[in-house]
């Protein structure tokens, strides 16, 4: 039997071993394909990582402070201004990301630590990338204060403001400071995560700061990646 079928064995497994042969040849050459292109792709627009969450393992927030100055009475201009104290959650850190977000548009980025090495523009929410100045280890902790002036945001009767939790963070203040002509009528919470909308009862108060209205929220131990939402007639 053996002896009949020789032929169409040793044919058999030449062609398997050739096969293997071939898959193992383009493994190789597609790995060192991607060894040889990994410095330019990883630099092409479209493998960038430009959302802020891509981060939430290098940082955690014991204190956020979030503030949002409303210049004028017509809401054309405004302040937003973010005070952090971070602990440093990876081995090492020289960089991290800061972000905002603008119905209208945003400018005049500014950090107290370190340097907006590059700001862009991802519909609508504006990502600093912030080189700082020294090499900071794990357990490390850091206090920065990031500013921006908002521009044509908040011109309608009913607006709002959304704040991403963006690292794991342990308390969240946000105030909403209103001109003196134009004080808050009412207000309303939410939490949004995912599609879940969720509609929080007497979370936040109106009260005087400044000697004007503003808006007070305290959030304990916010969920990562959560957006709270503040809305409010004016």
């Amino acid at each position: 039997f053996f002896a009949d079928h020789a032929l169409e064995t040793a044919t058999a497994v030449l062609a398997f071993l050739g096969a293997a042969a071939i898959a193992y040849t383009r493994e190789q050459v597609r790995a060192g394909t991607e060894w040889v292109l990994a410095p330019l792709t990883r630099v092409l627009p479209w493998n960038r990582r430009t959302h802020p969450t891509a981060e939430n393992e290098t940082l955690m927030s014991e204190f956020s402070f979030v503030e949002v100055f409303l210049r004028d009475p017509k809401g054309k201009l405004a302040r937003y201004q973010k005070t952090s104290t971070y602990v440093v959650s990876s081995s090492e850190l020289t960089s991290y990301r800061e972000g905002v977000t603008a119905e209208g548009h945003a400018d005049a980025f500014s950090t107290m630590r370190g340097t907006i090495a590059e700001t862009l523009n991802v519909h609508g929410f504006y990502i600093s990338r912030i080189e700082l100045v020294d090499l900071l280890r794990r357990g490390a902790r850091f206090t920065n204060v990031y500013t921006a002036d908002l521009h044509d945001c908040f011109t309608n009767r009913q607006e709002h403001w959304t704040q991403e939790v963006v690292f794991p963070t342990k308390h969240l203040t946000l105030q909403i400071h209103f001109p003196k002509e134009r004080p808050p009528k009412s207000i309303r919470c939410r939490s949004i995560q995912g599609t879940a909308d969720r509609r929080i009862r007497t979370a936040a108060q109106i009260v005087d700061l400044y000697g004007k209205r503003s808006v007070v929220w305290e959030v304990e131990h916010p969920k990562l990646n959560a957006v709270l939402k503040l809305e409010w007639t004016w």
